[in-house]
């Protein structure tokens, strides 16, 4: 089981090493927002709407997100890492609503956001739930036809070697190359068809893409997902 409070620490630890330094966006997260492609479904939103930047860690997406012109809030699991990223955001004077929250447990009514941007954790489950659960919280905060910008991990990837299998489909992790999620249990998936079939009960439209890179010896291969809810 793991060490939820442990891995809090850590993570909280991690960002506060990059206290005070430039943070830059997620390149998938740009292409969305800026970009256009055949298979991508995605119409921008217009300035003041309202998104929800899920697992914001040092706010490398949130403060993009604020210089698109949205209305910005998000959540991440201490409130150390809210100071930390708040304290960010005003040095470049950028304001974000940022709380205490979980995947399963967003400190926002019903129905309150335009878009979720879940980058790298919707996929992340606590124990006693499931992934099925993030996705159900998600849906209750989006607006009817709001839109998912999800990256989602492929069981290809370096984190899920050695990770212990569970009956949920997801996987104990067993080692970790940035020490903060040992005995955390993630989510994988092995193709698109998978994935849609696992986000339909809430979700339509969806588009795909895929990542498979080398890292210098870390092998992270992930999926994006593009979907609305129901």
């Amino acid at each position: 089981m793991a060490d939820e409070p442990a891995i809090n620490a850590n993570f909280e630890s991690f960002y506060a090493k990059r206290a005070g330094a430039r943070t830059y966006p997620t390149e998938f997260v740009v292409r969305i927002f800026l970009a256009q492609y055949p298979g991508l479904r995605f119409a921008k939103p217009a300035p003041g709407a309202r998104i929800l930047d899920v697992a914001f860690g040092d706010g490398r997406n949130t403060g993009f997100l604020c210089e698109q012109g949205f209305d910005v809030a998000g959540i991440e699991i201490t409130q150390g890492i809210v100071d930390q990223t708040t304290a960010r955001l005003a040095s470049h004077g950028l304001k974000a609503d940022l709380r205490v929250g979980r995947n399963t447990s967003i400190p926002f009514p019903d129905a309150s956001f335009d878009v979720i941007l879940a980058c790298a954790c919707c996929y992340y489950c606590d124990e006693g739930e499931t992934m099925q659960d993030n996705l159900r919280e998600y849906a209750r905060v989006l607006k009817p036809g709001g839109t998912l910008i999800a990256s989602v991990a492929d069981r290809a990837s370096y984190i899920f070697q050695g990770a212990e299998p569970l009956p949920d489909g997801s996987c104990r992790i067993a080692q970790d190359h940035y020490g903060n999620r040992v005995g955390y249990r993630l989510h994988g998936f092995a193709d698109r068809a998978g994935l849609e079939a696992y986000f339909s009960p809430a979700f339509q439209d969806f588009s795909f893409g895929h990542a498979s890179n080398d890292y210098f010896g870390i092998g992270e291969k992930l999926f994006w997902i593009v979907c609305r809810r129901t």
